[in-house]
């Protein structure tokens, strides 16, 4: 259901975007801010800015995880976010909540909770009383002079024009509550001074829903967790289902669900053993009826061996919000849970848990917006008979981020899957869940063995660490875009021939039953009113194929000169309405833009003579999990060589038993080797071959495997052979390249590499 729309709140632009957690909520606020903030710079002052607050509900949980994304504008360097050529442009300032604020800059993002909005006595005049009252200050000071921060409410009544960001927007939903009325009243003061109030406000939420489960009505984008899973974006949920258990009827929580508990337990040990090659430490999440039940769990679970000391207990109140006991020990571990090394450097927590952190015991209905990467298994322990409603999002919330962002989700080798286990009280919250998504979650028995296959560096066979790839600096450079060196004259004409006629359509309507024409009517084709229209589309749409921006207005007089002088078999009028016909066709359109793209495509590239930079050695790779097909070879530094085909490990086998190779690998992200090239379009790729091969001749062969070609396969072949040639000078080593054909390689059996290079020869 839908809240109930009341308009008289609706004072300025409000929108909701309901996005799964895990989904990347965070990633869509950075992006609405560029947005704005760009074409409040370039385009329209009024209808955009670049002036944000960002309210991190009402947890410091929130406000804690934001910061660490935007302190500094962290978010903004570290992701590529803005195109390079603008991000000299961008000039952000980022203010947290504890900075004074002494000027407010034309382009801010106040970072914040709602807290700091509410209405109570200033910091400044809570100081100056303090003052007052014990050192007893005489008359000629100035307090002012000696404390000068501002609070942000204060600083907001004069952010005119200002963009409200909200994340975890379900905390300040209510039109009742406060804090909609602080963001209401800021508003009217703000159009009362300065005739513009808010620019807009943006909601984020996994559960953008009143307390009564009603979803905000002013939600434009759903992005669920059925099509979170589906992309690969979050942890694949999986339901466990231990077989047999039964609920025992007994008043101690630890006795009625113990079954689930112990599975829930040894599936995080079969994780933790899985885990440890990566230097990655599962954690273990109980979610609890009531804080009475948390605390039996909590003593149960703690007094096992390899868990004892390990365990967070934390309590909530009857809104889901952490205990004020709980809550300075509870930020501190949301912080640096997927860091555990950083548990370890934390004095106070490494007091608290010397030998680190494996689980957590809370109740279901904690809220305080905790989600965490390493949580692999959740035990939901629900009574079938429990009447406490629970939001389905709220029990898989916590650990659906992805252990492995890079990696998709496998439940045959238990990569980046999040096990829920419960008794059928929980089950049945998931199946609403379920209902509510349109999906069905994969089940799993926790008995069975977990398969999670990590690929590391095998210690007894660094007799083969004898493969260095040279990382040599790119040869094809993106070079920036010089209107000056374009020359029309040098353009052909296309010709076009012009007909004076006036174009027409013709409209007809079939009776479907009969198959007779009953209405036939012929209309003039509609024309442009005018050529700017038509040539400002051309012209955006040739810089967008070329991927050059910052460039239109000096662009579109180009393009218009083409037009007038040698699109058509004479120089022409601008406004004569056949020409503006004729632009419109889709004919003229495709060959315009084709001449001008393959024209100017080649200007936005230069090349270099490649240096070497540093080299990549095969040793230094560190462990990762590989979720497709793995070959045993002993010529292979890795226990596994990692194969994404039948192809691939069929090749692995043959480089193994062949007499001429001494060391070979599969190529993959993690060891950072590609190799730039220009696809069939012209545009800019990254190359990632299939193997090196080191012979006994000392002779390093990169190898591409190849089934079916498509249409960029000679680009990267043309391209790996020029590195190989690049390589071989700058290395004094040789290095080739060969490209095996599937169809060739199954049909004969090679004995060596030599054999293999002869035939596809």
């Amino acid at each position: 259901s839908i809240q109930e729309y009341n308009p008289s709140y609706d004072q300025y632009p409000l929108y909701a975007f309901k996005m799964a957690t895990g989904s990347g909520k965070t990633f869509v606020m950075a992006l609405a801010i560029i947005w704005s903030y760009f074409n409040h710079k370039r385009e329209n002052k009024d209808d955009y800015t670049s002036k944000f607050l960002l309210i991190a509900g009402e947890k410091n949980v929130i406000y804690d995880r934001l910061t660490r994304d935007f302190k500094d504008g962290k978010i903004f360097r570290d992701l590529p976010l803005i195109p390079p050529e603008w991000q000299e442009d961008f000039d952000l300032k980022v203010i947290l909540k504890e900075n004074p604020i002494h000027t407010i800059p034309e382009g801010v993002l106040f970072l914040t909770n709602i807290q700091q909005l509410e209405q109570r006595q200033s910091k400044k005049k809570e100081v100056e009383e303090y003052v007052d009252k014990v050192m007893e200050l005489p008359e000629v000071y100035n307090v002012s002079d000696i404390f000068q921060e501002n609070r942000i409410k204060e600083v907001l009544t004069s952010c005119s024009n200002i963009m409200i960001l909200k994340d975890e927007a379900h905390h300040i939903y209510s039109f009742e509550k406060a804090w909609k009325k602080i963001l209401l009243g800021l508003n009217k003061n703000l159009v009362s001074q300065y005739g513009k109030g808010i620019n807009m406000e943006l909601d984020f939420s996994a559960t953008p829903k009143t307390e009564t489960g009603a979803l905000f009505p002013w939600i434009i984008v759903d992005f669920s967790l059925k099509e979170a899973i589906e992309m690969n974006i979050v942890k694949l949920p999986l339901k466990g289902l231990v077989k047999g258990a039964e609920e025992i009827a007994s008043n101690k929580a630890v006795e009625r669900y113990k079954a689930w508990i112990d599975a829930g337990i040894r599936r995080w040990r079969e994780y933790k053993k899985a885990l440890k090659p990566l230097s990655k430490k599962p954690v273990l999440f109980f979610q609890c009826p009531e804080n009475k039940e948390a605390d039996e769990i909590f003593e149960y679970v703690n007094s096992i061996p390899d868990l004892k000391g390990k365990v967070l207990l934390i309590h909530t109140d009857s809104t889901g919000n952490i205990q004020k006991k709980d809550i300075k020990s509870a930020r501190r571990v949301a912080k640096l849970i997927d860091e555990p090394e950083k548990i370890a450097q934390d004095k106070e927590l490494n007091k608290s848990f010397p030998n680190g952190l494996a689980a957590i015991v809370s109740t279901m209905m904690l809220n305080e917006g905790w989600d965490v990467r390493n949580v692999n298994v959740i035990v939901g322990l629900r009574s079938y008979t429990s009447k406490r409603k629970v939001l389905p999002e709220q029990v898989i919330g916590r650990g659906l981020r992805k252990m492995f962002p890079e990696v998709d989700a496998n439940p045959d080798k238990s990569i980046n899957v999040l096990e829920v286990i419960g008794p059928p009280g929980l089950i049945d919250i998931l199946e609403e869940l379920e209902n509510q998504e349109g999906i069905k979650f994969a089940e799993f028995d926790p008995g069975k063995s977990l398969n999670l296959t990590t690929i590391f560096v095998d210690e007894n066979k660094l007799n083969k660490d004898i493969i260095e790839i040279p990382i040599l600096s790119p040869r094809i450079i993106i070079r920036e875009f010089y209107l000056g060196e374009i020359e029309i004259d040098n353009l052909p004409s296309l010709r076009i021939p012009l007909e004076n006629k006036v174009l027409g359509m013709e409209y007809v309507a079939i009776d479907m039953l009969k198959g007779m024409e009953v209405i036939k009517r012929k209309w003039d084709l509609p024309v442009p009113e005018n050529s700017k229209s038509v040539i400002a589309y051309y012209t955006d749409r040739i810089l967008k194929q070329l991927k050059i921006s910052g460039h239109f207005d000096s662009f579109y007089p180009v393009v218009k000169r083409y037009v007038v002088e040698k699109l058509f078999t004479e120089k022409v009028e601008i406004e004569d309405p056949r020409i503006l016909y004729k632009l419109s066709s889709l004919e003229v359109q495709e060959r315009l833009i084709n001449l001008f793209v393959q024209a100017f495509r080649d200007m936005t590239f230069t090349e270099r003579e490649p240096e070497k930079r540093d080299t990549i050695k095969l040793s230094d790779t560190k462990p990762f999990v590989w979720s497709k097909l793995v070959y045993p070879a002993n010529k292979c530094i890795f226990n596994y060589v990692p194969c994404d085909n039948d192809l691939e490990v069929d090749f692995a086998k043959f480089l193994d038993r062949a007499e001429d190779v001494e060391a070979f690998s599969k190529i993959v992200l993690k060891m950072g080797f590609f190799v730039e090239y220009r696809d069939s379009n012209g545009n800019l790729r990254l190359y990632y071959p299939d193997f090196v091969v080191l012979t006994d001749r000392d002779e390093h062969i990169i190898v591409e495997t190849k089934g079916r070609e498509d249409v960029d396969v000679k680009y990267k072949d043309k391209r790996i052979r020029l590195w190989c040639e690049d390589a071989t000078n700058l290395m004094k080593s040789k290095w080739s390249f060969i490209r095996v054909d599937q169809a060739d390689f199954e049909k004969y059996r090679f004995k060596s590499i030599k054999e293999l290079i002869s035939a596809q020869r």
